[in-house]
């Protein structure tokens, strides 16, 4: 009872915060503090989720209640139509109703930058964030909470050469670092990125890149074997842009070559895709496609790596005239053929064939009662499938209302 008691008046306190200018407060002296080209923006969001199976286990199920409180902070310099740093920080705290085990603190850190100067333009983007909660989508743990720290970092510095011709160098860096002792990899990728836009038309471009990284994989513990380096090239062609009045988006295709370390693993190549669309029906109905197709290395199995197809799909419906009502579905299917591994046999004696199947689906209902306070209830289904008895298949409903307040 006394769980179930700060879980209910958490949540009641993020509600009362939203009627403060019913005391004589104006939203913009807590939710907006600006001079000149500097704005500082609180914000809070309260949740209340349920979700019936929390452990992504397929028996013994355990479902329960999770309030989240995050509390955040945006900070911006210059704008958005220009020269700009944004940085932004929330704060999760995680409370469950009955497995007092699983309460957990979680930060994310956001950094973005864009500079234009003469024919050169630097953009950036910077992520860092602690998480702590039980593992799904492939990683099989039994419930256990896992912590871990992501990085993901992303610059691209443009060259105008001419009115229709921009070369580029883009250079990306993405990190999980797991705790110690837990039979899982860390794992760290860095990409390097040389190509050219041709801007074919008005608003249509064509470019073409090449690439080269590396990925690694280190032990949390000794019970893991070491992992080989894996190294891959390749290059894309593709287009981006306006293809349509109300179409957008990118298409790339092209051919990636993967190498491990020590070389007599061999090497493999295959075709490489990427998709990303956006169209328009109407100003209240936006859809939104996505497609890839590529190689990765399993985090949890030593030597296990697998191509990856994933599908996405998304609608945006506004509903009525004041465009203060939305809904959004969205839905994603992700395939993961693994290369033949012992690791994949319950006995660890002959190597098997696994393929996953992870489905998603859900839909979220926002409301802004005003500019600064926005209330939303979702729903969402997620399901793995995997043909190996390792890792556990599950099902998971989740639903989830809360408020947030923030410009």
């Amino acid at each position: 009872m006394q769980n179930y008691s700060r879980t209910r008046h958490s949540a009641l306190a993020g509600l009362a915060l939203a009627g403060v200018s019913t005391m004589g407060i104006e939203p913009k002296d807590f939710l907006l503090f600006s001079k000149g080209s500097l704005a500082l923006k609180p914000q809070l969001s309260v949740s209340e989720a349920f979700n019936d199976n929390i452990f992504y286990r397929n028996e013994d199920k355990v479902s329960d209640f999770i309030t989240t409180l995050s509390p955040g902070l945006n900070l911006q310099y210059g704008s958005h139509d220009y020269n700009f740093i944004d940085l932004s920080y929330t704060y999760d705290r995680l409370i469950y109703v009955t497995e007092n085990s699983q309460d957990a603190n979680q930060h994310h850190l956001g950094f973005d930058t864009h500079f234009e100067h003469s024919r050169l333009t630097l953009t950036g983007h910077d992520q860092f964030e602690k998480l702590s909660n039980p593992l799904g989508g492939g990683i099989s743990f039994s419930g256990e909470k896992v912590d871990r720290t992501v990085f993901f970092n992303n610059y691209r510095l443009e060259y105008e050469l001419s009115e229709k011709t921009t070369p580029y160098i883009d250079i990306l860096h993405s990190a999980v670092d797991y705790q110690e002792g837990l039979a899982l990899y860390d794992n760290t990728t860095v990409t390097g990125t040389v190509g050219f836009d041709y801007k074919a038309f008005s608003r249509t471009s064509f470019f073409g890149e090449a690439y080269y990284g590396e990925t690694w994989n280190d032990p949390n513990t000794s019970i893991l074997a070491d992992y080989p380096t894996a190294k891959f090239i390749g290059g894309f062609v593709g287009a981006r842009g306006n293809f349509t009045e109300k179409l957008t988006g990118s298409l790339k295709a092209g051919y990636e070559v993967r190498s491990y370390s020590p070389s007599d693993l061999g090497s493999r190549g295959l075709p490489v895709v990427q998709m990303d669309l956006t169209e328009q029906f109407s100003e209240n109905t936006i859809l939104t496609l996505g497609y890839s197709h590529r190689q990765l290395e399993s985090v949890q199995f030593t030597r296990a790596a697998y191509t990856s197809d994933a599908v996405t799909l998304g609608l945006l419906q506004q509903i009525g005239n004041e465009g203060r009502f939305r809904a959004r579905l969205n839905a994603s299917y992700g395939h993961a053929d693994f290369d033949p591994s012992v690791d994949f046999d319950p006995n660890h004696k002959t190597p098997v064939d696994r393929t996953d199947n992870l489905i998603s689906a859900g839909v979220t209902l926002t409301y802004d009662f005003k500019l600064w306070f926005r209330g939303f209830l979702g729903y969402n289904f997620e399901h793995l499938n995997s043909s190996t008895p390792v890792v556990l298949s599950y099902d998971v409903n989740r639903v989830t209302i809360g408020v947030t307040l923030g410009y």
